[in-house]
């Protein structure tokens, strides 16, 4: 059964909710992110994959997309946070 995280994050001085699928693979895990908000989700498009990787949350996003770099960095720390109290992980 797939696993789906809900958690918030804070954008601007809004607070927002999304779901992230994990995948587990072999030496990582992917949680592949859905942002519950239209114009969010739109911004994050392509770039919606968090990957854990030895303990490391990794958001690679391109540097041409500042708004894009801080939504994910948002989802990312919520995520880190979540995974603090779940298991061991760093942003």
């Amino acid at each position: 059964m797939p696993k789906i995280l809900s958690l918030g994050f804070e954008f601007g001085e809004t607070h927002y909710s999304f779901l992230a699928h994990v995948k587990e693979k072999d030496n990582s895990t992917e949680y592949h992110i859905t942002v519950m908000n239209g114009e969010l989700e739109k911004l994050l498009y392509g770039n919606h994959v968090i990957l854990e990787i030895k303990g490391e949350l990794q958001i690679d996003t391109p540097s041409e997309n500042d708004k894009q770099l801080v939504l994910k960095h948002q989802i990312a720390v919520s995520l880190n946070q979540y995974l603090k109290h779940h298991q061991t992980a760093r942003v």
